[in-house]
């Protein structure tokens, strides 16, 4: 961090840095900067985070999801920590992206049926789970916590009750 912004930082008063909290807060925890992260993550990925400890980014594996942060262990130490998605950098090394000219997957071999059991996750990483009412070419209406999601097929899960 640059000197002299710490150096106004130390000289600022107590309400400012209060604020200037507040509003980096607010900042960081936009749903918008959590999915940003998050898209470049998967369990298992190699990751480097800030260590709060060390003060520097150490290299770890992302073990476990919430809302709003993310379980990174230690490769080092083995130890885990519970981190917002602010503190992670995603290693681009790790796992690179498929080339731009990769051919387009086929269509998915699953499918939905009305009444079959389905879940899926909305683009705030809840978890939904629901009965399928409609199933149309590019989305598959379902009935979940008493409301109606169009959802496309791609993101569905299907639901086995054992």
């Amino acid at each position: 961090m640059d000197s002299r912004l710490l150096d106004v930082l130390r000289s600022a008063p107590s309400l400012d840095l209060y604020e200037l909290s507040l509003t980096v807060h607010q900042m960081l925890s936009d749903p918008q900067r959590i999915i940003a992260v998050r898209t470049q993550l998967h369990l298992g990925s190699r990751v480097r985070f800030f260590h709060h400890k060390t003060q520097r980014l150490t290299p770890g594996l992302v073990v476990e999801f919430r809302a709003t942060e993310v379980a990174i262990q230690d490769e080092a130490t083995r130890q885990q920590w519970w981190l917002p998605y602010a503190a992670i950098v995603a290693d681009p090394t790790a796992h690179p992206a498929p080339p731009a000219s990769a051919p387009k997957p086929e269509k998915s071999s699953v499918h939905f049926r009305v009444g079959d059991t389905v879940g899926f996750t909305d683009k705030y990483f809840r978890e939904h789970i629901g009965t399928v009412v409609r199933v149309n070419e590019k989305t598959v209406s379902i009935d979940s916590d008493g409301g109606r999601w169009r959802v496309s097929p791609k993101l569905l899960r299907k639901i086995i009750d054992l």
